[in-house]
């Protein structure tokens, strides 16, 4: 759906339903593409659409997933070193969930259970069988990193209606958010139950002088490294000619 059929729906939504009907529910971003070029640092998007009133609105904006490690680190003779590792698959390199602020902690929290989104309710399991208290701590440690990084939001964030059937969120995406494919769920709760669900597609990529480098990076690995030796090397030299001289 682009977004000219968007703004169609929303007024349709607004100008045209009797006023005892159910607003279906209608949602969009402001952009459907961040794009990371030299000086990025970090974004906010405007999430808009139209609801029924009566009910509540939760978005989870999640993506891209892939393969995290997560290390132990111990100090061993004065020196720290990693002393165990484990690798979870299919992780959220982003994550934030905003709600209504009419839906309470608990009946929020109970939602987000029952459909299976929320930092607490991720399947965020280990590729490799071990004990369940060896599972939550790395666990524990993969999310308290992703926080601290700003990747993950533990508060939930404001979605405010607006004009009656208008509803209105911000999410802000802060610089190293990591390129790739996203997914953007907007749910519609009434009486417990979701009603309706749209998904809003968003991407993230790197474009001009950090596109360049970041594909031949990846598509010319060998030639890469040699490239960034080269330039240390240079660099070295240029700083010993020009100390030297002093």
């Amino acid at each position: 759906m682009n977004r000219i059929a968007v703004i169609a729906g929303l007024l349709w939504a607004i100008l045209w339903q009797p006023a005892h009907a159910a607003t279906e529910l209608v949602a969009d971003l402001s952009q459907h593409a961040i794009d990371i070029s030299t000086g990025f640092s970090g974004t906010e998007l405007l999430l808009f659409g139209a609801a029924d009133p009566e009910g509540d609105v939760v978005v989870v904006v999640s993506g891209p997933e892939s393969e995290a490690v997560v290390r132990k680190k111990q100090r061993i003779s004065g020196i720290w070193v990693n002393a165990d590792s484990v690798a979870f698959d299919s992780v959220p390199g982003f994550y934030h969930v905003s709600a209504t602020p009419r839906l309470s902690a608990e009946n929020l929290d109970r939602l987000l259970s029952d459909i299976g989104v929320g930092l607490r309710y991720q399947n965020l399991s280990p590729n490799e069988d071990m004990s369940p208290e060896r599972a939550a701590e790395f666990r524990t440690a993969l999310l308290r990193r992703k926080e601290a990084k700003g990747l993950y939001v533990p508060e939930t964030g404001m979605i405010e209606f607006v004009g009656g059937t208008l509803f209105r969120a911000k999410v802000e995406f802060p610089a190293i958010v990591p390129t790739g494919t996203y997914r953007v769920d907007v749910y519609h709760v009434k009486d417990e139950w979701v009603q309706s669900v749209a998904n809003i597609p968003l991407t993230v990529g790197k474009v001009g002088a950090e596109e360049a480098i970041y594909r031949f990076a990846h598509e010319y690995p060998a030639l890469y490294g040699l490239f960034a030796i080269a330039v240390a090397a240079l660099a070295g030299y240029g700083a010993g000619m020009m100390f030297g001289r002093r």
